[in-house]
């Protein structure tokens, strides 16, 4: 099927003013919608996927592409979960039943007939989807188990790709995850995925498990940061943890442990192209990022800060994407699950 595209002017729209370039700014809030995915394609366009309220009280899928300013578009005919892209005329997109490619005019849609999709990357000639994978859960779950499944567009067919290790996230050559519940890391090597050996996370509880849910990598130096958690039991069904960063070169990497972030199994992280990463996530009805820094000497260096956002209004972050060889980097999301409030946030334009 395919489905032509046109400009349609939206609502007013309430945004903060546009802060420096080495600040994260609010760029839009509009309380109709609620935002869900981002990519940002290497010319600098970021699409957003979400869900507007009408005025019958009802929601619609919505599709939203801009730089500084957004306009909404014609998607795809179905909500989109996720997105991702590869230049400015090949973005992808996701839903539950249906995907679909833009080619710079029009929508090619398809079936989609595998499971559900958590995470998309399309990086250079590879097209990968993340599907059904699990979240361990803050209050713990007897027999929690991580399990996710890889796939790999090759010609027009999803092909499962076996990997060794239940992978959360992917960038680059690398995938990061977690085997028989400690974190673990992968490399394509063109043709298979194959673990790739890190350093053991420091254990200093009973009953301790780990896992990394992302990782970024400067095109440019090689450079890794990825994020992830360690937990342990610490009372009944309750689990206590804290969020853990694995920084460095390949046979060169070494922990940071974050406790003011807490326990965050669903933590995101994007290149800066600088040698660091940006680290999203939400903790108490607000978002928050962790700014992973070099300095002359590569030494890491790690800067916390909160997500601007309209006063006395609850933030939940819900995805992540940084423009290809650049400093930009989106954020989008609204308040929690079931109210109306999308937010899209940026850095670096």
């Amino acid at each position: 099927m395919l489905v032509t595209t046109e400009l349609v002017s939206t609502g007013s729209v309430a945004a903060q003013a546009a802060a420096p370039a080495d600040q994260w700014s609010l760029v839009r809030d509009d309380r109709r919608d609620t935002y869900d995915a981002v990519t940002v394609t290497p010319g600098g366009a970021a699409w957003v996927a979400g869900t507007r309220r009408t005025g019958s009280g009802k929601t619609e899928s919505l599709l939203l592409k801009g730089r500084t300013t957004f306009k909404r578009v014609t998607g795809p005919g179905f909500r989109v979960k996720r997105l991702t892209s590869a230049s400015d005329t090949r973005v992808w997109a996701f839903g539950t039943s249906r995907y679909a490619r833009w080619d710079g005019k029009r929508w090619l849609v398809k079936p989609w007939r595998h499971g559900r999709i958590d995470q998309a990357y399309s990086i250079g000639a590879n097209l990968w989807v993340i599907e059904d994978s699990t979240t361990f859960p803050s209050a713990g779950k007897t027999g929690w188990k991580a399990r996710s499944t890889v796939r790999r567009l090759v010609g027009s067919t999803w092909r499962k790709v076996p990997t060794p290790i239940v992978v959360k996230g992917i960038d680059a050559k690398w995938a990061v995850g977690s085997a028989r519940g400690k974190a673990a890391m992968a490399r394509w090597d063109g043709k298979a995925w194959r673990t790739y050996a890190i350093p053991a996370v420091p254990s200093a509880h009973r009953g301790q498990i780990s896992e990394l849910t992302d990782v970024a990598v400067d095109g440019e130096t090689g450079r890794m940061v990825a994020v992830g958690w360690a937990a342990w039991p610490c009372g009944g069904a309750s689990f206590c943890g804290e969020t853990l960063l694995l920084t460095g070169y390949p046979n060169s990497f070494t922990y940071k442990v974050r406790t003011e972030a807490g326990f965050q199994p669903r933590a995101q992280a994007v290149p800066d192209h600088r040698g660091g990463a940006w680290v999203v996530y939400t903790k108490g009805g607000v978002g928050r990022f962790l700014h992973v820094r070099t300095d002359d000497s590569e030494s890491d260096y790690v800067e916390s800060g909160v997500l601007p956002a309209p006063a006395g209004r609850k933030t939940f972050v819900r995805d992540l994407a940084v423009q290809l060889e650049s400093r930009t980097v989106f954020a989008v999301g609204g308040a929690p699950s079931g109210r109306r409030d999308g937010l899209i946030w940026a850095y670096g334009r």
